[in-house]
């Protein structure tokens, strides 16, 4: 092999060099591609968790507010048969005590129940210097006397108390009209909440990075309500942002009608208030009644950037110093950042996984638990009137059988007698009911076969399927098996059969009716569908309070029973949306209740 001659030597080392220096060049452009690519996307992710937060924030604001509207609602239950007035005030003064006293932990001030007239009758903790007054020039009260509807919830803009011993104190005014039951107005009762607690509560804890915070604004009344540096709390949007910061104001004003997004904003450094800085933003608009509050969650770009910084500089470093094995290190380094990526969405998607079952848990936990209040409350008053009613009532049938016995009537009194015999029939069923709601019998559980339950009621109802010429359909796995009480079951199911056939009486086409099970997990799910003539929407949410009924002879309490009965089942009742007419009933049982959960003495015969 011959040398190299120096001419062929400098020429290739020449070549060599521009091969190095032009594969440096296009790899430093790739690294800087990458390196853009990586910032984009991490500020996509950043974002996205501030939305995340800003959406925590917001269903927790909606949860208090809904919690608030629920309480009212069991106020104005109070008074909707009754006057709203000092003497009705005092019979009840224990039930508004303890209903305050449930919300002691939250940002509530007081609750307060006005008359017609807009005078306080009651007051929760008493307040001597607030009781007698007359609100009726107030916003919250005409609201209710003008334009309100029952059930309907009232939510003020933001004010400072004037009287009273919160005098001076940041509030907002959560108010429910009382009506009675012809919509005729009686009243008002509101809690007073305590705005600042709220945002301690709310929205000032939630934090990310050294200055990435959360602030809230009234997007209707076009004020900033919460702001943690307190430089513009309080002042219109007009006076905060407009003209030094147009984008921000821009966003504000034309968020009306968005849900939720994510965007950036220009605004003074929070380490330097003579400066700018761009802010990444992630916000929720959150809709109370009439009101839309904007609840943003900003971090400086900046400190977004100084994440990054440390891992861009080992990369830059390696990229200047390891020529021959750049192109390397860029491809392990954009697979890092890629999986890192990954990583991150994915415990971002765990945790909004996680956060929104913990959401559904306790949405449904309270919601049991205020049924279970209310159903325990109106309970605890029926039994009272159940004995009442029943003492006389047996007398008047003792006296009737007395009479009868010695005058012997004949004709047109004896059928007197008659129909007052079977009226004093129909009380004392409609007594038992209440007694059976007010007072329900032990639990005895047992393993069972719900296809057994489900065809003793459909053997008990065989002759009234054909007389109406109703053509059912049964779908059940066998066996379904679950830990119930199959006497209590079969009442359930029996009472949503029966309410499905009266629902179909009048219709002209096919009568149809379904029952179709499933399983799930730990869940089993009966359904009862029909084509009837299905539930008006304004009647769905009292469908199951104790004494709402539809029907001209019924008592409003089949549907109250039964969901008893599944909550002591650890289950539930609800109605699932449909295709076309009818209704569709879903129960919903654990195929072993917690309390049994852990018991290992289950025999063969299915007793504990």
């Amino acid at each position: 092999m011959g040398l190299i001659r120096p001419f062929q030597l400098w020429t290739l080392l020449f070549i060599l060099v521009a091969m190095s220096t032009t594969a440096l060049y296009g790899i430093f452009l790739a690294t800087d591609a990458v390196r853009q690519e990586a910032r984009e996307q991490f500020f996509q992710q950043y974002n996205r968790q501030q939305l995340l937060m800003a959406e925590q924030a917001s269903a927790a604001l909606e949860v208090f507010f809904v919690s608030l509207n629920r309480s009212l609602g069991l106020v104005t239950s109070l008074f909707e048969d009754h006057p709203v007035d000092n003497n009705r005030a005092r019979e009840i003064q224990g039930s508004l005590f303890k209903l305050n006293e449930s919300l002691a932990d939250s940002a509530i001030i007081d609750l307060v129940v006005f008359d017609s007239k807009g005078t306080v009758v009651a007051i929760q903790p008493s307040d001597p210097y607030t009781l007698g007054r007359n609100y009726a020039w107030r916003d919250y009260y005409l609201w209710a006397r003008d334009t309100g509807k029952p059930g309907q919830m009232y939510v003020s803009p933001f004010l400072k108390l004037e009287g009273g011993q919160n005098r001076g104190d940041k509030a907002l005014i959560v108010a429910q009209g009382i009506y009675s039951p012809d919509s005729s107005f009686k009243g008002v009762a509101m809690f007073t909440v305590n705005f600042d607690e709220l945002a301690r509560k709310h929205i000032l804890p939630v934090r990310l990075g050294e200055n990435g915070y959360a602030w809230l604004a009234d997007i209707n009344n076009k004020t900033l309500l919460v702001d943690p540096h307190g430089a513009v709390a309080g002042r219109s949007f007009e006076e905060a942002f407009l003209p030094q910061w147009p984008k921000l104001y821009s966003l504000l004003t034309s968020a009306q009608y968005g849900g939720s997004g994510t965007d950036w904003y220009s605004y003074e450094d929070p380490t330097d208030h003579s400066q700018a800085v761009r802010k990444l933003l992630g916000y929720q608009i959150l809709e109370l009644s009439d009101h839309l509050w904007f609840i943003g969650v900003a971090t400086p770009e900046r400190e977004v950037d100084k994440l990054l910084s440390s891992f861009l500089r080992r990369q830059e470093t390696v990229s200047l110093t390891l020529v021959i094995s750049i192109l390397a290190v860029t491809v392990v380094v954009s697979g890092l950042l890629l999986a890192w990526n990954r990583m991150l969405s994915r415990r971002v998607d765990a945790r909004t996984s996680a956060l929104a079952k913990a959401r559904s848990q306790l949405e449904h936990t309270f919601d049991e638990l205020l049924e279970s209040k209310k159903l325990a409350a109106v309970g605890h008053l029926a039994l009272g009137l159940t004995h009442e009613i029943r003492n006389p009532l047996s007398a008047i049938r003792m006296n009737i059988k007395m009479i009868r016995k010695k005058w012997q009537p004949e004709g047109r009194l004896q059928e007197h007698f008659s129909i007052i015999d079977d009226e004093i029939l129909r009380l004392n069923r409609l007594l038992s009911d209440v007694m059976d709601f007010a007072r329900p019998g032990p639990l005895r559980l047992e393993k069972q076969n719900l296809n057994d339950i489900v065809q003793r009621v459909n053997l008990l109802l065989t002759q009234r399927f054909e007389e109406e010429q109703v053509a059912i359909e049964t779908r059940m796995p066998n066996p379904l098996l679950v830990v119930c009480d199959a006497e209590q079951i079969e009442q359930v199911l029996l009472n949503l059969i029966i309410n499905a056939l009266d629902a179909m009486k009048e219709i002209e086409t096919e009568k149809q009716l379904s029952i179709v099970g499933s399983c799930k997990g730990n869940q089993v799910f009966i359904r009862v569908t029909d084509n009837g003539c299905g539930i008006r929407p304004e009647d769905r949410d009292k469908l199951f309070d104790p004494f709402y009924t539809t029907k001209p002879a019924g008592g409003g309490l089949g549907l109250c029973n039964l969901q008893g009965i599944l909550l002591r089942h650890q289950g539930a009742v609800d109605i699932v949306e449909k295709e076309g007419p009818g209704t569709c009933f879903r129960i919903r049982l654990p195929i072993t209740p917690t309390a049994m959960a852990n018991k290992d003495d289950l025999t063969d015969t299915g007793h504990f």
